[in-house]
């Protein structure tokens, strides 16, 4: 499924997985299923259970599964409201501005499961130095820190805490994602260091190819935004990668004579390292 649990209680597990069974089918049935659960789980504790007094837990355990097995169809049916409008969205800054801190998490949580990385959500365990997700693949793995910023730059402050818990959490590597942008001395102290450091033109590139991976995936016809965007998403329209033939995003550099500069760089990076100078 692409995603890692850290409910252990039966009832959370149980709606983790109708949820995500209800985002891939059609979310009416969960009301045929809530009630076929009911009638099996309440028959089953009768056939079982002899005794009256003690009947009664297997109706309590039926309304439970169905109350669930509601919620999560609900919840399946509102991740498909939002991805249709995803499919036909502009990904422009306007757009990144609409979204809430907890969308601008979930939205980076879906493009890590999209590229192919067991995703578990953590949603920040500090103001700084927390990790709002962690991704597994090919035994490796990375945490990652979210800051929904509209203007602000990340200082040095941050990224030097993030690069602490990395090594606390014994992970191999670490993403900083902004959807603003990152100070000078940022930018140095991660130099030389397993932390990617994605700005806000780097996020929307990495959505940008989540959105084109997903039209071709359900054969969605992108919607054409005004001139001005149209014109702006051709001139930076991201190449394939020349290894992998992967979709690549617009990275920055962070050291070398071409510091600050822009180039095209994998999106499967650090799996894949190809990269494609980007004309000014």
């Amino acid at each position: 499924m692409g995603r890692r649990s850290r409910n252990e209680s039966i009832p959370g597990m149980l709606m983790e997985i109708l949820e995500f069974v209800f985002q891939h089918v059609p979310p009416w049935t969960s009301i045929p299923a809530a009630l076929v659960g009911f009638f099996f789980i309440v028959l089953f504790w009768i056939s079982m259970v002899k005794v009256p007094t003690l009947q009664i837990f297997g109706l309590m355990f039926g309304v439970v599964f169905a109350v669930i097995c509601l919620i999560a169809g609900w919840k399946g049916a509102e991740f498909q409201r939002n991805q249709r409008a995803f499919l036909q969205a502009d990904i422009d800054l306007n757009w990144v501005r609409g979204l809430s801190w907890r969308g601008f998490e979930r939205q980076l949580a879906e493009v890590y499961r999209q590229k192919g990385y067991q995703v578990e959500e953590l949603g920040g365990s500090g103001p700084d130095g927390g990790i709002d997700l962690k991704l597994f693949k090919n035994g490796r793995t990375t945490i990652v820190q979210c800051k929904h910023w509209k203007t602000w730059k990340v200082n040095v402050k941050p990224v030097r805490e993030l690069f602490g818990v990395m090594t606390a959490e014994r992970a191999d590597s670490a993403i900083f994602i902004t959807s603003g942008g990152y100070t000078g001395d940022a930018l140095k102290f991660a130099e030389g260091k397993p932390i990617e450091l994605i700005d806000r033109d780097g996020f929307l590139d990495l959505v940008r190819c989540f959105q084109k991976d997903l039209q071709a995936r359900y054969d969605v016809e992108p919607t054409g935004g005004s001139d001005s965007q149209t014109l702006a998403l051709a001139k930076h329209a991201p190449p394939n990668c020349p290894i992998c033939q992967g979709p690549m995003i617009l990275r920055t550099a962070r050291r070398g004579k071409n510091a600050g500069s822009q180039f095209w760089g994998c999106s499967r990076y650090p799996d894949c390292r190809g990269a494609l100078d980007c004309p000014g």
